[in-house]
């Protein structure tokens, strides 16, 4: 696992990361075969970085903050993951790209054996759009759904269940 995951990386990473620092990383650790067991975080966001965010842009007024911009790339997650030995992970889709899950979306179809994504649902959706969107999304590598209640009409008296 580590070495494809160390190829995934080099064809990702940009020209800054040198194959021997990459193979100096591959080394590191025991793979998952040989532990018997995988690594899986289970919970965190990408989002595109300054460059990345040309064709993914993030949504109004949901820039991250300057010295995290370039922090949380799917191509520095994967850089991560191979220094932390960590076999797979679930994105999270970020409020950064709001509704917009292209780019989470992106990532995992880069990267399926390593990649699945939580979506975040949208409250302003109908229930029959929601599931269509829902289902758009499972073809996707998306395997659950993130419910954000701060997303909710305030003003809206009813159960969340009902709105």
């Amino acid at each position: 696992f580590v070495k494809a995951l160390s190829r995934e990386l080099s064809n990702r990473m940009s020209t800054s990361v040198s194959a021997s620092a990459l193979a100096a990383t591959s080394v590191r650790g025991s793979s998952s075969s040989e532990r018997g067991y995988k690594i899986i975080d289970s919970h965190l966001h990408v989002w595109a970085d300054e460059a990345e965010s040309k064709t993914y842009p993030y949504a109004d007024g949901q820039t991250p903050p300057l010295q995290l911009q370039n922090r949380a790339s799917s191509t520095q997650l994967l850089f991560e993951m191979v220094n932390a030995r960590v076999d797979g992970a679930l994105i999270v889709q970020p409020i950064n790209h709001g509704f917009d899950h292209s780019y989470v979306a992106a990532a995992i179809a880069a990267s399926p054996s390593i990649f699945k994504g939580m979506m975040l649902h949208d409250p302003s959706m109908s229930p029959d759009a929601a599931v269509a969107r829902l289902e758009e999304l499972l073809l996707l590598g998306f395997v659950g759904v993130r419910f954000n209640p701060y997303l909710w009409d305030s003003n809206d008296d009813r159960p969340m269940s009902e709105q």
